[in-house]
């Protein structure tokens, strides 16, 4: 028996070029590097009556969602449908429909899924002398009138299907 362990280019990071309600999945097959922002921040909420026996007292506070994205850049004249809509979302400040498959494609059933409403930050272009150009994207949760939280789930028929 071997140790198997998840290997991150297996998953699969995705942008939402029809509706939020009709969705139309294009992965974002020329990024590199993806890290999913899931945090919670830590509260200071320490007391008098806890600080005189000797402890901190922590709560959870606000959660961030959203991933961050290392891209390709397509070469002049050459087209990729995701490249362009997250590029013109982040020209136009507009919100982009994301979904990251954990482990695999949109296409198999049963793999966990996140779907989140996001804003496209930076978009920084790393031009190397003997690489190739890249940007660099944050995809944060939005507030947004299609979705108030971002939603957990799991992929079926092609499609994300929310945890109830």
């Amino acid at each position: 028996m071997s140790n198997r362990v998840e290997m991150g280019y297996n998953s699969s990071l995705y942008v939402n070029t029809g509706t939020f309600g009709s969705p139309t999945w294009s992965e974002l097959d020329l990024a590199r590097d993806v890290t999913g922002m899931d945090s919670v921040d830590k509260v200071d909420v320490t007391t008098r009556r806890t600080a005189r026996v000797g402890f901190k007292a922590n709560d959870y506070g606000l959660a961030e969602k959203g991933w961050k994205a290392e891209m390709l850049v397509p070469a002049a004249g050459e087209t990729n449908t995701a490249f362009a809509a997250i590029e013109a979302a982040r020209k136009a400040r507009a919100t982009v429909d994301i979904l990251h498959v954990e482990g695999g494609l949109v296409t198999v059933d049963g793999l966990n899924a996140t779907r989140a409403v996001c804003g496209v930050f930076g978009g920084e272009k790393g031009e190397p002398l003997t690489g190739a150009s890249t940007r660099n994207y944050e995809l944060s949760f939005i507030l947004n009138s299609d979705q108030a939280v971002p939603q957990y789930g799991v992929t079926l028929d092609g499609d994300f299907v929310p945890a109830s």
